[in-house]
């Protein structure tokens, strides 16, 4: 006789659960020819319904978004029972179709042929994982693995399928309205931000909320002699019991480990830690002797006090002012509040107030800024450090391995030579963004002479000499590029070297003769193609003609220089 473990390979996976729901996200292609192509999987998530959970109706109708001739997203919430969803999910790809409800299957859109790419298991199957939460509880450094906002004891499983090219408005970098809409409406249905997520377009997540337990909460209770109780409390699912279950407790003081206790979960769920002391801050794993870790949650300091303010709005003024210093300028308009304070509170008391306590903290905290000013390349050059910014900016170029790409609206003849022969590759692929307000005329007169046009060095042709003598010495790729229209004009100045960009608050003629700033980009990706789009608008310096101005000539009359009327 089969058992029912080879019957049903995912009975240990649907113990406790009965239904399941399936949030199914596809990209219906346009109507080309006679035949449609088939549906292309965008996103699917399957959610095990925990015990007490209700069943959720499905939509009179998919949830529909046309982008004209690109085709559209429709969006379906589909119930099966939690056997049948787990066995979908585990679908090859090149047999995947959309998936048949419990009940009331629609045939024009039920059971279909669906498109995938190759889906790959993170983690391997069948084991299932935990998202690792930071310990910073702004999640300023890492954001979770997982792109669900929903808290609770679950476990995932992900398939990430192959890259694969998409209709344009599912361009994740596209500034498109079709693009906004498109996210937004995804965003709303299948609660996912795939901007911020793209890894999971075309692919699938499991979550399986864990059978037992249905919440964790901790708190700490401090006592009159000093001591303190740190409770931990596990809420059990409607109708299910804690067995199997242990907590492992951390805690920690300003980055140093004091405590590592494992502990089994008693069945009415209260496990109670006694400290001599106050708990500064407290961690926990929780895991299930078959089922595995169920909840990571790390080290961290508990509330203790809070600060109230309350500010009186007591007048409200409008500001009209012009947007730009434009005689015609159109006029912006804003709305700004006079306040005054009317209350202020502290609640609770602070664990530590002492003087060495807040030199831990301002120490930590400057030591968090230093790193960041250090990954980053935070650097400062004062008034008299020329030669030392002249060296920064060659070390960068020194060490470029594929490209380099500079935007400086006054980059002109001299930075050839101050810069470029610092370049040691010749595989190196070189693009320059100047502007037209790099080429102005040198007036290079001699005392008692006339200043005619064969006086006057045009900066343009002393750019296209100094290129040829690097390209006489150095085979590199390059091409420069002038902005000179409305479509590529900009202001701030930038080098980006294989990818990564800096933002310089000088150009490149006068960094380290003024003071100035120069940082790098943490995601200096996104500014280089922008930077891009503004090159490609640009004109090749080849291409470009310098507007010639009236030459000047010495006036016998005044001893000051006047126009040449002719």
């Amino acid at each position: 006789m089969e058992s029912n473990e080879s019957s049903n390979p995912y009975s240990k996976l649907t113990d406790g659960f009965e239904h399941a729901v399936v949030h199914v996200a596809v990209v219906v292609p346009p109507r080309s020819t006679s035949e449609r192509p088939p549906l292309r999987l965008l996103f699917a998530s399957v959610w095990l319904l925990a015990s007490g959970r209700q069943v959720p109706l499905r939509p009179a109708k998919p949830y529909f978004k046309k982008f004209k001739e690109e085709g559209a997203i429709a969006v379906d919430r589909i119930v099966m029972t939690a056997e049948e969803a787990i066995r979908w999910y585990r679908t090859a790809s090149d047999e995947l179709g959309t998936p048949i409800p419990l009940r009331d299957a629609r045939k024009d859109s039920d059971g279909v042929p669906l498109s995938a790419g190759k889906l790959s298991d993170f983690p391997t199957w069948p084991v299932l994982g935990v998202p690792l939460e930071s310990d910073d509880i702004t999640l300023k450094s890492e954001r979770p693995s997982i792109p669900f906002r929903n808290l609770g004891i679950i476990r995932y499983s992900r398939r990430i399928s192959d890259s694969q090219e998409w209709p344009s408005f599912l361009d994740q970098n596209g500034q498109s309205k079709h693009c906004q809409e498109a996210f937004k409406f995804l965003e709303h249905h299948m609660h996912v931000d795939f901007r911020e997520y793209p890894e999971y377009i075309g692919g699938m997540a499991l979550a399986v909320p864990d059978c037992d337990v249905h919440s964790v909460r901790q708190f700490v209770d401090p006592k009159e002699d000093g001591s303190e109780a740190l409770y931990i409390h596990l809420k059990p699912h409607p109708g299910r019991k804690l067995k199997g279950l242990s907590l492992t407790s951390m805690e920690g003081q300003e980055g140093i480990l004091t405590s590592f206790d494992t502990v089994p979960v008693p069945e009415d769920g209260l496990v109670v830690i006694e400290r001599p002391s106050s708990i500064h801050g407290s961690g926990l794993i929780l895991t299930h002797t078959e089922r595995g870790v169920l909840l990571q949650t790390p080290m961290r300091q508990f509330l203790r006090q809070m600060n109230t303010r309350i500010d009186v709005v007591e007048q409200r003024i409008k500001v009209s002012v012009p947007e730009t210093d434009k005689k015609k300028s159109a006029v912006d308009e804003y709305v700004t509040n006079k306040k005054t304070l009317a209350s202020s509170q502290t609640l609770g008391k602070a664990p530590n107030t002492t003087n060495a306590f807040q030199r831990l903290l301002d120490a930590k905290n400057e030591r968090l800024l230093n790193h960041s000013a250090k990954v980053y390349e935070q650097t400062w050059f004062t008034a008299d450090q020329r030669k030392e910014a002249l060296e920064h900016i060659r070390k960068k170029f020194k060490h470029a391995h594929s490209s380099i790409f500079i935007a400086d609206p006054y980059f002109s003849a001299n930075q050839i030579l101050q810069y470029l022969f610092a370049i040691e590759r010749d595989e190196i692929k070189i693009q320059i963004l100047t502007s037209s307000s790099a080429f102005k005329q040198i007036n290079e007169a001699t005392t008692g002479t006339e200043i005619d046009s064969e006086t006057t060095q045009d900066t343009h042709q002393k750019l296209l000499e100094n290129l040829a003598i690097f390209q006489g010495s150095h085979k590199n790729n390059i091409e420069i590029k002038v902005a000179n229209a409305e479509n590529s004009l900009f202001h701030d100045r930038f080098i980006a070297i294989d990818g990564r960009v800096w933002m310089i608050g000088s150009s490149l003629n006068s960094i380290g003769i003024r003071p100035t700033l120069t940082m790098r980009i943490p995601h200096g990706e996104k500014i280089l193609d922008h930077l891009l789009r503004l090159y490609n608008n640009a004109l090749p310096l080849e291409d470009f003609k310098v507007p010639r101005k009236a030459l000047k000539k010495p006036c016998v009359h005044c001893g000051r220089d006047v126009k040449d009327a002719k």
